[in-house]
């Protein structure tokens, strides 16, 4: 009886990941721009962060010289997320660019 219980179970799993899958190929081209705005967002956010921490140091320098240390944890954070944010952007945009050049040569007639 478990067993006939776990082989509707597995069949029923099955059709809810053929429904997924079918959405998935019909909403390709829509999904994979997404996909490719989302990686571009890494090295947007990224090049933010590092900004913002260079500007963090810049404004309070002055602090720094009265040995006031604070400034310079938020920067070295902001410094931090954005360098990892840019790392991020490399390692996905490398993972998914055979993709990506697919959706690309599809697009041009």
């Amino acid at each position: 009886m478990e067993n006939k219980e776990t082989t509707e179970g597995r069949s029923e799993k099955i059709n809810q990941l053929n429904e997924i899958f079918e959405d998935l190929v019909s909403d390709a081209s829509e999904l994979i721009k997404d996909l490719h705005w989302g990686v571009k967002t890494y090295l947007f956010y990224g090049l933010i962060m590092i900004l913002f921490g260079v500007e963090t140091l810049v404004s309070n320098i002055e602090l720094l010289q009265e040995r006031l240390y604070i400034p310079l944890f938020v920067a070295g954070c902001l410094l931090f997320a954005g360098a990892a944010q840019i790392i991020q952007y490399f390692r996905l945009r490398k993972k998914y660019s055979r993709l990506f050049e697919l959706q690309a040569s599809l697009k041009k007639p």
